[in-house]
């Protein structure tokens, strides 16, 4: 297990426009996939492996912490529950990863919950390489607890894979372990709330990498 704190979520977010590689660059507006969080209560549920937490023992603490201030910051209404209540009811709870989002939610009385499974969190290109470059890869999903119906209703999927640096992993002097958390986290949750909300994209920016189907 690597001895480091959880990293500090700063106030901003990622510009969606802005210069580019010296150049102005294009941008244009995106109309969210899914408005079904707004004027909603939400909790966020973050799946991950034993091995991802044995090695990043505060991913989950971190990756839904990133993503409720990307909430806070662009979707006003949208009313997040706490991360640490659901970390500590994880952590209290016995096989609580075999109950249902539809059960996560009538638990924490809330009429949204967004489930992210972790398929991938790493801050190096192979294992054992000393390069760095941060990768994260989740199976996102929207639940929708209040569905008229009471069954479970998923209201939006997608998988957000995110790699940074984009085209080649940086050197050690370069950057730290830290640094490259944070960029990836923060590339993570933009890409990921931006589905949720109208935004502004810009043309030849790190950007979108998520498939919502």
């Amino acid at each position: 297990m690597l001895g480091m704190g959880l990293l500090a979520v700063g106030a901003g977010g990622i510009s969606g426009c802005g210069m580019l590689g010296g150049g102005q660059q294009q941008a244009y507006p995106v109309p969210a996939q899914y408005t079904g969080l707004a004027d909603k209560s939400v909790a966020i549920v973050v799946f991950a492996m034993p091995a991802t937490i044995d090695e990043f023992s505060g991913s989950r603490e971190e990756i839904s912490a990133f993503i409720a201030n990307q909430m806070r910051l662009n979707m006003p209404t949208t009313r997040v529950l706490d991360p640490q209540r659901v970390i500590e009811w994880q952590n209290n709870t016995i096989n609580w990863f075999g109950l249902s989002e539809m059960d996560i939610g009538k638990h924490f009385q809330v009429d949204r919950v967004l489930s992210i499974r972790m398929l991938d969190y790493s801050t190096h290109k192979s294992m054992g390489y000393s390069d760095m470059q941060g990768h994260v890869k989740a199976q996102a999903k929207v639940v929708e607890v209040d569905a008229p119906d009471r069954k479970s209703m998923t209201g939006w999927s997608g998988v957000v894979d995110v790699t940074w640096p984009p085209d080649r992993p940086l050197d050690p002097t370069q950057t730290n372990e830290n640094a490259v958390r944070q960029r990836i986290l923060e590339l993570f949750s933009t890409d990921l709330v931006r589905y949720f909300y109208d935004h502004i994209e810009q043309v030849g920016g790190e950007g979108i990498r998520a498939r919502s189907h």
